[in-house]
């Protein structure tokens, strides 16, 4: 990937677009009180947590709600 903005292919802007946008959500989300007590918790569980269990990108992807915009 260029390190230029000006030197990148439509595909790299594209995806930079993407990370901008997906950055930004995150953002906005983590203003959120009521969300960022729930990341924290559920963050918290997980650390917390002593299961051996792991899940495969696909699981993980059908458990996990989409970046609202």
């Amino acid at each position: 990937m260029s390190l230029r903005h000006e030197e990148m292919t439509p595909e790299e802007h594209s995806s930079q677009e993407g990370l901008t946008r997906s950055w930004k959500s995150a953002q906005r989300a983590l203003l959120d009180p009521a969300f960022r007590t729930e990341l924290e918790a559920s963050i918290g569980r997980v650390n917390e947590s002593t299961s051996s269990r792991t899940i495969s990108n696909e699981e993980f992807l059908a458990l996990t709600e989409p970046a609202v915009e």
